[in-house]
């Protein structure tokens, strides 16, 4: 791993976006993400898991002309749970750190959204931009993908009762506290990373809130979901939900034993 850039941040937002083989959004995720926050008011952290497209040194060569951009070339595919971990601890290493986005570079995560997003983060310590409430909505997914997606969402809902209507989308604002508390408690390298940090975050106490979000499949670059994403995902929260539950039982054993 190597981090290259603007190492003298002093934003207070720092947005962090996961790449692999995203050398044709990533130009243009900036100038738009530049167009919504002016370029001092933010830290673009690209984690690269080693992208053979050249994406990091895309990056590189547009934080030579962009000050305010932060490369983490990573040596291999990792999983986007582990890049966002790796992130995160980069932005905390910044102590004028205050929120931290996180999302894609593909542009299914609107970056005319961030502003709002940000300006909901005054009232919580996660904003999960939403794709499951009122005014939230999916475009350019099959009927296949929105029933994959909305049947996790459910899943999730039922067995951790969380309140909330999705669970798996990595377009967020976190506070400071809660980011802190999140990779302090996070072991999650892959996908899973979604729920368990909302998970992290609740057992904790932090507020959570969703926004509506217009979500919109990627038109450059092809979807890194593979079939063997979801099933590992699959296995991981049902794995995380039986953990969960032993702990539960077992703590309300030894209640009952006291």
């Amino acid at each position: 791993m190597s981090i290259t850039g603007g190492r003298k941040s002093l934003s207070s937002v720092f947005i962090i976006v996961p790449t692999y083989n995203e050398a044709e959004n990533l130009p243009r995720l900036i100038k738009e993400l530049n167009e919504e926050l002016k370029e001092k008011q933010y830290t673009l952290i690209v984690v690269d898991d080693n992208s053979p497209d050249g994406t990091s040194d895309i990056a590189e060569n547009l934080g030579k002309y962009y000050k305010n951009i932060i490369i983490n070339r990573r040596s291999q595919k990792l999983g986007i749970g582990s890049a966002i971990s790796d992130g995160i601890k980069i932005a905390l290493s910044f102590p004028d750190c205050k929120y931290i986005i996180t999302m894609d570079a593909d542009f299914s995560h609107n970056p005319k959204d961030v502003p709002r997003l940000l300006k909901e983060g005054e009232n919580a310590d996660i904003i999960q931009g939403s794709r499951y409430i009122k005014d939230g909505k999916i475009i350019g997914w099959s009927h296949l993908r929105k029933a994959e997606s909305y049947g996790a969402n459910l899943i999730c809902k039922l067995l951790f009762r969380t309140g909330l209507s999705d669970h798996t989308s990595f377009f967020r604002v976190y506070s400071k506290k809660c980011a802190e508390t999140i990779v302090k408690n996070s072991s999650y390298r892959g996908f899973e990373w979604s729920i368990g940090s909302i998970l992290i975050a609740k057992d904790h106490g932090f507020k959570i809130k969703e926004f509506p979000v217009i979500f919109t499949d990627r038109t450059q670059g092809k979807s890194k979901l593979k079939f063997q994403d979801i099933l590992q995902w699959s296995l991981n929260v049902t794995n995380m939900f039986l953990k969960r539950l032993f702990l539960n039982c077992r703590y309300k054993r030894n209640i009952i034993t006291e």
